[in-house]
């Protein structure tokens, strides 16, 4: 039976994805991109599993779908079309490894169980952002993005991310390295750092974080003798959904939808979406 359904998962991904290098191959990827239009539920599950750990509560695997299928449709709602989205998908070594671990069924089962569930607020889908670990508190869109129109994302205890073995990070950064004294000038009400110094020159906090390798923008940082000691805390971005501290309400019985409402309060968790609503 297994091998039978190995066989079936390759046939679905050869029908999704093969058509389009073939094709190209022809006739440009434009044009692909134009005729293509594969089925979103069926190609779920193996975007899911790039997102998420197939060892995570099964209630927080199928958080982690809808806010997946939250996210495809709202880019459809911008314009793309789904072989669009599907081609930029930049995970294709999780893709395989798909169809060979023991535990893809899962992933199926839960886009199953919530076929056709998306987060809208005010009747739209938006950006559903989501990140490994918090720092023990998700931050405010509004204040992550600079932006007002993401207000919808409201800040939320996740304590329970402090119970990860990653949770937390000894960097260290050699004073020569950098062009000047490193200092922290600002952070949101989360403790992620949004501005810091580097000699002379303004940095923002997640580019810094980027641009140094580091997990989050959520530091400390001590300077002793020629080295900086940045304490790290999270993985991430930090803004929505904490897929360890959802995993956490899940161990202790929460249900998917339940897990969505505390990191999504604003939002509405809605059964069937049609983008003409």
């Amino acid at each position: 039976m297994k091998k039978y359904a190995l066989l079936r998962y390759c046939l679905v991904f050869l029908a999704i994805v093969l058509p389009y290098f073939t094709a190209a191959a022809f006739h440009g990827t434009e044009m692909v991109l134009a005729e293509r239009k594969p089925d979103m539920e069926e190609y779920l599950p193996i975007l899911v599993f790039s997102q998420i750990s197939p060892d995570m509560k099964k209630e927080t695997i199928k958080a982690q779908t809808v806010i997946a299928r939250s996210n495809i449709q709202r880019r459809i709602g911008e314009g793309k079309n789904l072989a669009e989205i599907l081609w930029e998908n930049e995970n294709a070594g999780e893709v395989w490894r798909y169809f060979f671990t023991e535990k893809n069924q899962i992933y199926q089962q839960s886009a199953k169980e919530t076929g056709g569930q998306v987060l809208t607020y005010e009747g739209k889908v938006k950006l559903t952002p989501w990140h490994k670990i918090s720092a023990g508190k998700t931050r405010s869109g509004a204040e992550a993005f600079h932006d007002e129109a993401y207000t919808y994302l409201k800040s939320a205890d996740s304590s329970g991310d402090k119970k990860s073995p990653d949770y937390m990070k000894v960097v260290e950064i050699p004073a020569g390295q950098l062009s000047g004294e490193l200092k922290i000038k600002k952070r949101d009400s989360a403790g992620y750092v949004t501005e810091l110094m580097v000699g002379e020159t303004l940095l923002e906090g997640e580019s810094f974080a980027s641009g140094m390798g580091l997990e989050s923008a959520n530091f400390s940082l001590q300077k002793k003798d020629d080295t900086y000691y940045l304490r790290v805390r999270g993985s991430g971005h930090g803004v929505g959904f904490s897929q360890f501290g959802g995993n956490e309400m899940a161990k202790n019985g929460s249900n998917a939808e339940e897990i969505l409402k505390k990191y999504f309060p604003e939002m509405e968790l809605k059964e069937k979406y049609s983008k003409s609503e």
